[in-house]
């Protein structure tokens, strides 16, 4: 049964106390400032006011009220809070580099619907920005102001890499941006799941065009693999997106700098919620997925990448 308090969390955090207070004590040991000990609003509080601010979608200035401290404070310590969970990013949002890592996860992704090798699943979610005094680039094919994230999660819904550039930028530019590209995160002989949104390369599958697989019932079956494997991604970003409502709506930071802190905060916060085995449950879609666009003839490395997929 829940109690007051519990609800409460819930409500205004949108996780239960005891993951809220291993939150603080990890923000408190990544802490670079001096703090005096007799000041008004701790460490705790600076971390309370800020996972309300992310978590409620609302203002500021409403989670400052919630905190009992003036809209000029919680700016200062919601900013504090921001820099300090962006800098945990480097510890908390990594791809899976020991053999006993890798092997899990291409395991328990295997488990999903048979499909092997799977390091991780891979696309790009919009979200809205205030109109940037320099907006141009910044709008997204849906006509509003944005950035385009690209992330790649495991089977656990738990975010390994992301990309975050200007909204007009579709999902096939991010990838060819970052440097998942290259290989720098993806071990030999394993592969990305991506959608039709990119095209295929040499560690990132993607499904066959629907024209084309339905002449065959085994890259039909191939589709299907992949989309069941993949489709963990769309889930962490509604999870991500409605456990943190401040993605939900219209991101109001005067800077894309900031804009990215407040972005890279809700992942570290998420990834940290499965790490710390949070009870509280998340539902909801992403109503801002980057939408697919297909892509055409493709090269004779990326038939090969095809004929590895349907060898898998």
């Amino acid at each position: 049964m829940q109690t007051k308090k519990t609800k409460w969390f819930h409500s205004k955090m949108r996780c239960d106390k005891r993951t809220f207070l291993a939150v603080v004590a990890l923000v408190r040991l990544n802490w670079r400032d001096r703090i005096h000990h007799n000041v008004k609003f701790d460490i705790t509080k600076r971390v309370a006011v800020t996972m309300i601010y992310l978590s409620t979608g609302g203002t500021i200035d409403s989670a400052a009220t919630v905190m009992g401290m003036s809209k000029t404070s919680a700016v200062v310590y919601i900013c504090q809070v921001l820099s300090v969970l962006t800098r945990m990013a480097k510890e908390e949002i990594t791809m899976p580099n020991t053999q006993t890592e890798i092997e899990r996860v291409t395991d328990r992704f295997e488990r999903i619907a048979g499909f092997p090798g799977v390091i991780g699943a891979v696309d790009g979610s919009l979200m809205r920005i205030s109109r940037p005094a320099e907006h141009e680039g910044w709008y997204c094919r849906k006509n509003f102001p944005a950035v385009n994230m690209q992330a790649v999660v495991d089977h656990e819904t738990r975010f390994r890499s992301y990309c975050i550039r200007a909204g007009s930028i579709n999902d096939q530019a991010l990838w060819n941006q970052s440097g998942l590209r290259n290989k720098v995160s993806v071990p030999s002989g394993m592969h990305l799941l991506g959608d039709a949104g990119y095209k295929i390369f040499r560690h990132l599958l993607t499904p066959f065009d629907e024209k084309e697989a339905s002449y065959s019932a085994q890259k039909r079956r191939y589709n299907y693999k992949l989309s069941q494997t993949r489709i963990t991604v769309e889930r962490a970003f509604g999870i991500l997106k409605n456990r943190y409502r401040i993605l939900l709506g219209k991101i109001s930071q005067k800077s894309p700098a900031r804009v990215t802190n407040v972005i890279v905060s809700c992942l570290v916060l998420h990834n940290l919620m499965i790490g710390l085995k949070d009870s509280y449950t998340v539902v909801g879609e992403d109503p801002d997925r980057a939408p697919p666009s297909m892509l055409s003839s493709l090269s004779g490395e990326d038939e090969l990448s095809h004929e590895q997929g349907l060898a898998k």
